[in-house]
């Protein structure tokens, strides 16, 4: 498992911790609440390259720039509407405060704009050389959503959403008269432009790997499903393209099963 796979499962747990029960007050202290306030403002007004300055050192160095930070918030077309500061509890590492935020983003399963009114948690941690610094894990340290990203075979499309360094959200629709079963799992590759093969991750970990995908997605005629398929590639991995082809396939009384073959994803060009 690389570092940011590593890195990945360590947000997850870190997650869970986070969304234990808390106080119902929110006893931050003045810096405290004055740098999360700062930080979810410059959100709320889209400023990311406020946002990730805000940001403790290790997230700086995990995203590298402010244009990787804001890359993940373009992608899912994502925008802050409001927010409001519900609780906070003090940990040997800093403050975690829960913090409920109206927010806007793209349903990919609909492909629409959608809202929902979510709890988020947030870390301040104490940073000796500038005081207060806000830790937000849980981001790809990069995004694409990249454009004419279909391929179609047999009544079969699947589009992909995003490529989030490392998940990325595939939507299959089927076109065709006939239910087919999708096994991505199997012989599914994702291809760099020097073409070195990458597989995708299969493993328990709800966060990594797809269960519905994983255990076979039946797709009735007119179906469609949006998942995910998480691949396994080296530290701070930027290629130039990425080919995606997604095997096997199986149609319901059909002679045999089929690939699902992507033009080249061209990264940096949406």
């Amino acid at each position: 498992m690389t570092p940011s796979v590593r890195r990945r499962a360590a947000v997850l747990a870190l997650a869970l911790t986070m969304l234990a029960p808390l106080p119902a007050a929110a006893n931050l202290s003045h810096a405290e609440r004055t740098v999360l306030v700062a930080y979810l403002s410059a959100l709320e007004r889209a400023r990311y390259d406020a946002a990730f300055a805000l940001l403790d050192l290790d997230e700086r160095r995990y995203f590298g720039t402010a244009r990787n930070y804001a890359s993940s918030y373009v992608a899912e077309r994502f925008a802050l509407e409001s927010f409001r500061i519900l609780a906070s509890e003090s940990t040997p590492v800093g403050t975690v405060a829960i913090v409920s935020e109206h927010v806007r983003f793209v349903d990919h399963a609909r492909d629409e704009s959608a809202s929902a009114t979510v709890k988020v948690p947030y870390g301040i941690v104490r940073a000796s050389s500038v005081g207060e610094a806000i830790h937000d894990p849980g981001h790809p340290w990069l995004a694409e959503a990249p454009t004419g990203a279909v391929a179609e075979t047999g009544g079969l499309r699947a589009t992909v959403r995003t490529v989030s360094f490392f998940t990325g959200r595939v939507t299959f629709e089927n076109r065709g008269a006939r239910t087919v079963t999708l096994l991505p799992y199997g012989r599914s590759v994702l291809r760099d432009a020097a073409g070195t093969v990458y597989h995708p991750i299969a493993t328990r970990a709800s966060g990594l790997t797809d269960a519905e995908l994983y255990l076979g997605l039946r797709l009735p005629s007119s179906g469609r499903y949006t998942g995910f398929l998480t691949f396994a590639t080296p530290e701070r991995f930027t290629p130039r393209s990425l080919q995606l082809t997604l095997a096997p396939v199986l149609a319901d009384g059909g002679d045999a099963p089929f690939e699902l073959p992507f033009a080249p994803i061209e990264i940096g060009a949406s």
